[in-house]
C-alpha cells in the first residue's frame, strides 16, 4: 500500500471521530464518562502486541479504549506520542506550546492538561503559562509567530498564505518547520479522538510519554472478526446533484483551476529521494520504488524520524480496520473538502 493511501486511511479515523462534539469530556472517573468501554490496564497490555521493554505501565485512556480493537494500531500511536513529545526539535517548551494552543482551539482539555504537565516538566514557570494563557504580545516574534501559526493550522489551515511560511523558514528554517506540520497535524488527530472517545484524565494523570518498545516481530493476541453490515443496492439511476458548489463549475474550469495549481511553487524545498534514503532510520521498510510523492519525500527527508512514527501509524490502522474502500473515499472526500484541501 502506497504512503499516501496509508495516510488517507488514518485520515479516516480522524474523519469518524471528527463526528463528536467538540466539547471538554465529562467529570467522574475516566472509565465512567468515556464513551466506548475502556479495558483495565492489565486487560489492555494482555491485547497489545509483546514488548521488549517497558511493558505493565499505566496506559493513557484513550489507548485502553482502542487496544482491544486496534491493538497494532494502539502500539504505533503510543510510540507516535512518545516520538512527538520527546524527540522532536522544536524542543520540549515551544513543541508543549504549540500542543497547548492547538487543543485550546478544539476545546480539548484532556490534551490540554497533557501539554501543560509536559511544560512544567521541562520548567516553564507560573508567569510562562500566563503569558501563554494570556496576551502573546510580550513574546519575542518568533515564537509569537509559531503560536499564531499553530491556531491558524487548526482553525483554518486553508488561510495560512505564503508570507506566513516564510517568516517561520526565515526565524526557524525548513527543518523546524515540518516539524512544526507535523506536530499540528498529530495535535489536532490527537484530539478530534480524545473529544470522540470521550476519555479524560486518568487517576495518576496526566501521564508522562510512554517508554515502551514493542517487539515488531510480535503478533497480538486475535481480535474477534468484525461483521461487515450488508452492502447498499446500486441506484438502477444516478442521483441528481444538487450541490450548488459543483453546479456552478464547468469541466474547463475545474481543468484550469488544477492547471494552476500544479504550477504553484512550493514553499519549501522538496529533497530527492537519495536525500531521502541518506537520512532515513535503519528501521524504516525501504520502499522497492523511489517515492515520488512530494509531501512524503518533505516530511520522511526533513524529519524522518517524526515521518516514520507516522507511518507505522497509518500502515498498523491499515492493516486492522479493513474498511471499505467506497466508504473511506468518500469520508476523506468529505473531509478534505471541509476543511478546504485542494489535495
Amino acid at each position: 500500500m502506497s504512503s499516501i493511501a496509508r495516510f488517507r486511511m488514518l485520515a479516516l479515523a480522524s474523519a469518524v471521530v471528527m463526528t463528536g462534539s467538540v466539547r471538554s469530556a465529562a467529570s467522574g472517573t475516566d472509565t465512567e464518562s468515556a464513551r466506548v468501554p475502556l479495558l483495565s490496564d492489565s486487560e489492555a497490555w494482555k491485547r497489545l502486541p509483546a514488548v521488549e521493554s517497558g511493558g505493565g505501565q499505566p496506559l493513557p485512556g484513550w489507548a485502553r479504549a482502542l487496544a482491544g480493537s486496534l491493538p497494532r494500531t494502539t502500539a504505533a500511536m503510543l510510540d507516535l506520542d512518545r516520538v512527538q513529545r520527546t524527540r522532536s526539535e522544536l524542543g520540549p517548551l515551544l513543541r508543549g506550546k504549540m500542543r497547548w494552543i492547538a487543543a485550546q482551539a478544539n476545546q480539548c482539555r484532556y490534551a490540554m492538561a497533557y501539554a501543560e504537565a509536559d511544560l512544567r516538566r521541562a520548567g516553564l514557570n507560573e508567569a510562562g503559562f500566563r503569558s501563554l494563557k494570556g496576551d502573546h504580545a510580550l513574546l519575542p516574534e518568533p515564537e509569537r509567530a509559531a503560536l499564531a501559526f499553530a491556531r491558524q493550522m487548526t482553525v483554518d489551515a486553508s488561510e495560512v498564505d505564503d508570507d506566513d511560511v516564510a517568516r517561520l523558514i526565515g526565524w526557524y528554517g525548513e527543518h523546524k518547520l515540518v516539524a512544526m506540520v507535523l506536530l499540528l497535524a498529530y495535535a489536532n488527530y490527537q484530539d478530534r479522538l480524545l473529544l470522540a472517545l470521550g476519555v479524560t484524565i486518568e487517576p495518576n494523570g496526566p501521564l508522562p510519554p510512554l517508554d515502551v518498545h514493542f517487539n515488531p516481530k510480535a503478533d497480538p493476541p486475535a481480535v474477534p472478526p468484525r461483521q461487515r453490515p450488508p452492502g447498499r443496492p446500486v441506484p438502477s439511476e444516478p442521483e441528481r446533484i444538487d450541490d450548488p458548489f459543483w453546479l456552478s463549475m464547468e469541466y474547463g474550469d475545474l481543468q484550469r483551476q488544477l492547471s494552476v495549481q500544479r504550477s504553484r511553487s512550493g514553499r519549501i524545498r522538496v529533497p530527492t529521494w537519495d536525500e531521502v534514503l541518506r537520512v532515513l532510520p535503519a528501521s524504516v521498510p525501504r520502499p522497492e520504488k523511489p517515492v515520488r510523492i512530494r509531501w512524503s519525500l518533505v516530511t520522511m527527508g526533513y524529519q524522518p524520524e517524526l515521518a516514520a512514527a507516522w507511518s507505522a501509524s497509518t500502515r498498523a490502522f491499515g492493516s486492522e480496520a479493513k474498511q471499505d474502500r467506497v466508504f473511506e473515499e468518500s469520508l476523506f472526500w468529505i473531509v478534505t473538502r471541509s476543511i478546504h484541501c485542494f489535495y
